[in-house]
């Protein structure tokens, strides 16, 4: 089983810290399951969310797989470029959600954010955006699952199947016992992982290419583009080849479409509406947003980098294995287990919110489109129905689609051309209605 797996030789250290981790997953989940008593104690954590768990959840909700291991793969084929889909345009959706649109949404008092359109736009509109928040919530899903499958196989040498329908289980678990509280403790410990790890990380891989004085002079990325240039360049390779006007309309898509498309993902708006105040909800997004995007730049760093060092991937397809080969090369093995549970961390963290909304959005507005009457315990039992069913669903989207990066943009970019535009003018113009919204 450990055959040519990275951290083969430590696997049993990384199944030792990777069952210590799902101990503490299985406690947090014990713990706040018992504060649950109906539908909001559960999809809203009762609403009193303070600023530091806000900030650390909503950090570690950005901090999925394709930020850390996707981003840096991109980085090193692409250099900044590569990365404006994530981490640049995520940020931007941090700063302008906490600007502009979580206190509005949290002082209406919504349990979740099929209830905006609901109230400003009546049942056919909140239809139309459950089913789309659904479609690319799995396809985010899927995408953290990959990631759970990539990072056991490739560390230790264990299926990619197995190792989904582990972290499937895990997942399920502490989002059916303790809800949206005990994630955010949860995503919160996953935060403070993931800075410790890429902290100790970076330094070790800047020293062993040379210095940073011989990386910035040096850096130089696998498709020949400029590495550390966020603009179009003004030669043939344009914005990641594309040249010309349709360069520059590809460039502002990149920002766009998830720096915009992601402003009324249901998910993060989820997180604004459990803050205990208005002001903690745009102080916790402005702050998670510098927060994410400080954290989410060292594995762009680190990618361009190990391609300066000199790392080879066999295939454009393995640019994934990046970060990961640098940790193993870079660092003694003890850090191996670090660095396998901190992944796995953030995948949970990521996942588990992804499950959750997945789950309010069918079993506490779908369920009482058909049941109006239903009582919030009654909605508590349709949401819990609902998390086995969507994880086992996403778990099969993964096995079957298992292209990290691609599943974790489309997630973003389904937003833009779709409900972003109702969800704005719903807000900020009076006289936005049904028909506008729907077209």
């Amino acid at each position: 089983m450990d055959g040519g797996a990275i951290f083969g030789h430590i696997s049993s250290w990384i199944y030792l810290g990777l069952a210590v981790y799902l101990v503490v997953v299985i406690a947090i989940g014990l713990y706040f399951s018992r504060g649950i008593k109906d539908c909001d104690d559960h999809v809203v954590g009762g609403r009193d969310i303070s600023f530091v768990y806000l900030v650390g959840s909503t950090a570690a909700t950005w901090l999925c797989a394709g930020a850390i291991l996707g981003a840096a793969g991109y980085a090193y084929m692409f250099g900044f470029q590569g990365t404006l889909y994530d981490p640049w345009a995520p940020a931007l959706t941090l700063f302008l959600s906490g600007l502009f649109f979580v206190y509005r949404m949290r002082q209406a008092g919504y349990t979740s954010i099929v209830d905006f359109y609901d109230s400003r736009y009546g049942k056919k509109m909140s239809i139309l955006f459950m089913i789309i928040q659904i479609i690319g919530t799995m396809s985010w899903l899927a995408g953290q699952m990959v990631a759970a499958g990539v990072i056991v196989q490739v560390t230790t040498g264990f299926s990619f199947t197995t190792s989904i329908f582990i972290g499937t289980a895990a997942i399920i678990f502490i989002t059916y016992s303790g809800g949206l509280k005990a994630l955010s403790r949860l995503d919160t410990m996953n935060t403070v992982l993931i800075i410790v790890a890429l902290v100790i990380l970076f330094p070790a891989v800047i020293r062993g290419i040379g210095g940073w004085d011989f990386f910035v002079n040096n850096a130089k990325v696998w498709d020949k583009l400029p590495p550390f240039s966020m603009w179009p360049v003004s030669d043939a390779r344009g914005f990641l080849y594309y040249v010309g006007l349709f360069g520059w309309i590809s460039y502002i898509a990149a920002w766009l479409g998830v720096g915009l498309g992601d402003l009324s993902c249901a998910i993060l708006m989820q997180r604004a509406l459990a803050a205990k105040t208005e002001r903690t909800a745009s102080a916790g997004f402005v702050t998670a947003g510098f927060l994410y995007l400080a954290i989410a730049l060292i594995p762009v760093m680190i990618g361009i980098a190990a391609f300066t060092y000199g790392f080879r991937i066999t295939s454009p397809v393995d640019n994934e294995h990046v970060l990961i080969w640098a940790a193993e090369h870079f660092m003694p093995d003890w850090f191996g287990v670090l660095f396998v549970v901190m992944i796995a961390g953030a995948i949970l963290s990521t996942a588990g919110d992804s499950v959750l909304i997945n789950s309010t959005l069918i079993g506490h507005n779908l369920y009482r489109y058909f049941r109006p009457q239903a009582s919030s315990v009654d909605t508590l039992k349709a949401v819990r129905i609902a998390i086995p069913a969507t994880a086992i669903i996403c778990m099969i989207i993964a096995i079957a689609f298992p292209s990290l990066y691609k599943l974790i943009v489309f997630a973003g970019c389904i937003g833009l051309p779709t409900v972003v535009p109702a969800f704005v003018a719903g807000l900020f113009w009076k006289k936005a209605n049904l028909k506008g919204a729907v077209a």
